[in-house]
């Protein structure tokens, strides 16, 4: 039970990094492509049957996930503006991580008590 709950924190732990880094499309992106793999390995690892149902879901999927990296590399060739249409700085990984920062402060207030 220990690793398992130790897992799942670090995975909501990267999740937050990576909306806070990047957005919650990316997340949304990123969950779409495990979903069709999960659907890849079930079918080639585990022998499921693949119905025409599972290919038009399949390709829809892929579909869909490449025009919207087409998309973003469009966008991203013109000029960096993130989905709310405002310009966006790029990201130097200092300001975004709030709380491991306030961490790390506490850990030197402790450090001049003793």
């Amino acid at each position: 039970m220990l690793i398992g709950g130790s897992l799942a924190f670090f995975m909501v732990l990267t999740e937050y990094i990576l909306v806070s880094a990047t957005s919650a499309i990316t997340v949304t992106i990123a969950g779409v492509v495990k979903e069709a793999v999960t659907i890849l390995v079930a079918v080639f690892y585990f022998h499921d049957e693949f119905t025409w149902l599972k290919g038009v879901g399949l390709t829809t999927t892929m579909v869909g996930v490449s025009l919207f990296n087409w998309y973003k590399y469009e966008k991203f060739k013109k000029g960096q503006i993130n989905e709310d249409g405002v310009d966006s700085p790029s990201f130097s990984g200092d300001a975004k991580y709030i709380i491991l920062d306030d961490l790390e402060d506490e850990d030197g207030f402790l450090d001049e008590d003793t």
